[in-house]
This record gives C-alpha cells, structure tokens and sequence, in this order.
C-alpha cells in the first residue's frame, strides 16, 4: 500500500499529464543504452548514436549530480530513464503520459523534445525525493503541492523561466494558491500545477535549514505558508504591455476535436495524419479546445479535465500545438466548459455574489492554466471565453479576465460570442483583437427554401457580421462555423441528428461561404469540426463532421486546397 501511494505521489509531482491504463513492465527488451555518470538513457538500437540524446544523458546526469546533495541523496546507482517513441507508447510501459512519467521498469520514462529539458529535470527532482526516502518516510504528512514544490526547488525552471520569475506576475493575477492548498492532503478539483507548483516552490525556498530533509523533517504551520505567500505577492506587479501588432493571415481553420482515446487523442500521432489533409484541404490554422467541467450552471463547481488520456491533457495539447506549427499552421487555443446533462454554457449564471465571486476564481484559474500553457506552446491567438451568454453582463470581471490574460499570453486575445445574440451585447470587444462567434446563424427560418433563399439568408448574415465589425472596428472571426449532414441544415445549424443529408450541409456551407467571401472585415473561419484521428467520432449519419462528405469539397474550393 505505501508503495501504490509513493506512485501516486510521484506522478502528482510531474508536470500535468495524465494516467492511463497500467504498465506494460518488461516491454523494453532489446534497447540500447547511452551510459552517463549516473543517468543511463534506454532508446532504440538505431537511436544509440544520436547526439543530442548523447548530449541528453549528460545533461540529466550533470543535473542530477546538482541537485542530489541538495536532498541529500546519494546516487548508488545510476537513474534509468526510457526514451519513448510517443506518447501512447510511453503510456503503454508506463501507465502514464507527460514530459516524463514514472512507472514500469525505468525510474523516468520520456519522449524526447529538446524544449521539454526543464520539464525532464522536474520529474528527476521527483525521482531523487523518492531514491532518498523522503515521500515514503513522509507519504502521511507530505501534502502533493509540497512535494511538487520540494522537486521545482530542486529543477528550478518552469516553462521557460526560473520559477522565482514568476511569482510576481500569478500574485499580479490573483492566481497564487490559498496557505490551505499548500499544506492540503487532497488538492481541489479547480487546482491548477502550472499557476501553485512556484508559489510552494517559494514556500518550500524560505523553510529554515538547507536541505529538502531538514525543511521537510516537520510540516510548515499555516501561518508561515500565509506569511510566506503575502511576502511572495507583496513584489511589483509586471509592467502591463500594450497589445503586440497583430500580422496575421486570413485564417482558414478547422476545429480540431480530441477523439477521447489512448491511440487518436491530441497526443498520439494520429494527429499528424490529420494535419497533412487539413493542409490539403487548403486550411492554414486549427483550434485546439481544452475543456472544464461544471456540474450545474447554477454552481461554482468547476472542475479541470486534464488527469487523462480520454480528456484534453496539458501535454496533448502542447504536442498538438507543436506539430501544428511545425506544419506552418497558425494555432487558436479555445478553452471550453462542458456543463453536465442537458445544459450548456450559455446557462451558466450564479445565484448569489458569493456564489459568482467563487466562480470566477475557479474559471479565473482555469483560463491563466491555458493562458500559460499556450504561451508555452507557442500559439497565435488565445480564447478567453466560449459562449458564457449569461456572464457577459459582469462586465468588469471580465475586462480584469483578459487583462490578466494579456499578462500571460502575448499573442491575440479575443472572446467567442454566442450567435443567438452576444454580438451586440458583449460591451469589452475594446480590449481585444477580434469580434469572435461562434456563427450558427441560420440561413433560413422556414422549411423548403431554395438556393436563392438560402443565398439571401447568407447575405444578411455577413451584413451583420460586416456592421459588427465598423461599430467596434475590430476584424470579425468566425471561431466556429459549421452545419450537420442533416435535412434543411441551414435553418437550424447548431443541431445535429434528424435525417441525414449531405446534400443539404454542402449547400449550406456554399451558401455562407459564398456570402462571406473574403471580405477586408473577415479575418477567418474556423470549420466545425474535424477529430484528433482520421474517421472521427460518428453521432450517426446526420453530425457535423464534414471530411469525407460532400461539404469538404466546398471547403475545399472555399479555401484554396488541392485535389
């Protein structure tokens, strides 16, 4: 039992990935080893004389040989760490995926990008820890955010800056963790690793003594955790920036969806099969769409979704990212709120002030959580909202939101309205890039409409769209537009099921595509939707997919593809 906790412990201290089914030991036969003082690299007999894996295993060693007497630990033998193919395989040895995981028959199993360097060294933090006994010895007095704050005071990088660089701008936000986070057994369901790990890092820093065994030896009271995190926001916030010249394409996207697989999520390579047709389709950015969790959308419950493989994972989306940017393609991060049963986020809305402060706290978290990691990933243009029709109102909240956004994030910001009628609502389209929907704006309000209907419809859209833009003078972004395979699509787009017709999704997409043109005002389309694999998830023949039906041909000519 106390070895299943240590485990446990362990993946808590790696940074976000997600555990999937259990290891497969004894799958590693026949690797190759690159030997270093106190690292051996295990990689595939072709990969054996690779340099920057050489380079690899001397830089893990030299960095373990730091931070051991730090514990202190003595390396009797040397660390093991599995060079992985992919994520789904890493997942398949280890039980696990992340930068690097625990688990099977290797201290550390990895897959390999030169920018994860930092990421490695945290998860060998975590393996010194456990090599010197200090989360078994203390598994029942060692709350997880300690523990991962011991391991970042170790490594001391944090996507992409030295942990201390970031205190002053997640106190600056408001996101630094409670003094009950930090010495908690069990971590809320709103927490956020990326925003707490350098706050306990910063507690862990100022415990007395210098060693992690003399600072961990007794638990901090609360009150030194409270005076350590008032002293760690008391700095001088960041200097606030104005928004970066934006020079950016017209974006021909697709939305691309996460199949909720092991095999075809966001960080399998199932992904990259869907990246090359969308790039013959003639498509130049995809969105990618994390989700969170609100049980009602009248309770501050928000829930992150990133503890597994069947859910956006924080790496998931960080490789999607990549690999979409290795291609050329610009990226749009659009994170989600799922609301359980019949709901959806458009019903969100608190019934008292308390009620709305603590929802905004968990939300706040979970929209700087993927501020920063976009950041970290690299991409273009970033969501702050999807939908929230009924939080729009509170306007203050959310220009303090994207404005803490901007302090994350230096790419475009923008907001997705609800067609139904958040565009002439939504009153802080001033401080962002774009005038965002979600355009599901039907084409025609009666059954039997003909094309010169339908083409009637379109126009009046784009004459709204167009009249949206010169009153805010902000470029217009369809961040999602799509019709289902379904009979007469085009009176009531956001609907899928019913009879299913191709016909009628092609000639509704040629409809508006035909009236929106490329119009100065327009600055893209983002199609709804394609998956994380070839094939997608099937709701039946009258979904949304539009690949492999007749309406991806439309796309297609819509955007300038090939074949």
């Amino acid at each position: 039992m106390r070895a299943f906790v240590r485990i446990v412990l362990l993946l808590l201290l790696l940074p976000p990935g997600a555990r999937a089914a259990g290891p497969d030991a004894g799958a590693l036969a026949g690797l190759a080893e690159i030997r270093a003082e106190r690292v051996v690299l295990r990689v595939s007999p072709a990969d054996r004389q690779r340099p920057e894996l050489v380079r690899l295993a001397a830089e893990l060693s030299r960095a373990a040989g730091e931070m051991a007497p730090r514990v202190p630990v003595a390396i009797s033998s040397p660390i093991t760490v599995v060079v992985e193919p992919d994520y789904v395989v890493q997942a398949r040895h280890a039980g696990a995926i992340g930068e690097a995981v625990r688990g099977g028959d290797a201290d550390l199993h990895l897959v390999y990008n030169p920018e994860d360097l930092p990421a490695y060294r945290y998860a060998l933090a975590g393996v010194l820890l456990d090599r010197a006994g200090l989360l078994e010895r203390l598994t029942e007095k060692l709350p997880p955010e300690l523990a991962r704050g011991a391991a970042l005071w170790l490594s001391r990088d944090w996507y992409g800056r030295p942990y201390p660089d970031w205190l002053p701008l997640l106190a600056a936000a408001r996101v630094l963790p409670d003094p009950e986070e930090i010495v908690a057994r069990q971590e809320r369901p709103d927490a956020s690793i990326l925003l707490s790990t350098p706050a306990a890092a910063a507690v862990v820093d100022r415990l007395p003594k210098a060693t992690l065994r003399e600072k961990l030896e007794r638990l901090p009271e609360i009150d030194r955790v409270r005076e350590i995190l008032l002293r760690v926001g008391a700095g001088p916030a960041p200097p606030s920036r104005p928004a970066p010249t934006r020079n950016l394409p017209f974006l021909k996207g697709v939305s691309l969806a996460m199949l909720n697989r092991l095999e075809q999520g966001y960080h399998a390579p199932t992904v990259d099969r869907q990246l090359e047709a969308f790039a013959r389709l003639g498509a130049n950015a995809v969105s990618l769409m994390p989700f969170a969790f609100q049980p009602r959308a009248d309770r501050p419950e928000l829930r992150f979704l990133n503890h597994g493989p069947a859910s956006e994972t924080d790496v998931g989306l960080i490789h999607a990212a990549r690999a979409a940017r290795a291609r050329g393609f610009h990226v749009l991060w659009k994170p989600h709120v799922w609301v359980s049963g019949a709901s959806w986020t458009g019903e969100i809305e608190m019934k008292s002030e308390a009620d709305w402060a603590a929802w905004w706290r968990g939300y706040r978290r979970y929209v700087l959580h993927h501020a920063l990691l976009a950041r970290w990933a690299g991409a273009d243009l970033f969501c702050a909202g999807v939908e929230l029709s009924k939080t729009i109102g509170r306007e203050a909240e959310w220009r303090d939101l994207i404005a803490a956004v901007r302090a994350f994030f230096p790419g475009a910001v923008t907001y997705a309205a609800n067609w139904y009628g958040d565009l002439e609502t939504v009153r802080f389209w001033d401080r962002l890039d774009f005038v965002s929907v979600d355009a599901y704006f039907p084409l025609a309000a009666a059954p039997g409409a003909g094309r010169a209907e339908r083409e009637r419809g379109a126009h009046l859209v784009a004459e709204r769209l167009a009249r949206a833009s010169r009153r805010t003078a902000k470029p217009v972004l369809l961040t999602e537009v799509g019709f289902a395979a379904r009979r007469e699509a085009w009176m009531q787009p956001h609907v899928e099921g019913g009879e299913p017709s191709e016909d009628d999704q092609a000639a509704a997409y040629e409809a508006l595509f035909g009236a929106l043109g490329r119009q100065p005002w327009l600055a893209g389309t983002f199609v709804w939707k394609a998956f994380s694999a070839p094939g997608g998830d099937r709701h039946g023949d009258a979904d949304f997919r539009f690949q492999g039906r007749k309406a991806e041909g439309v796309v297609r000519k819509y955007y300038g593809g090939r074949g």
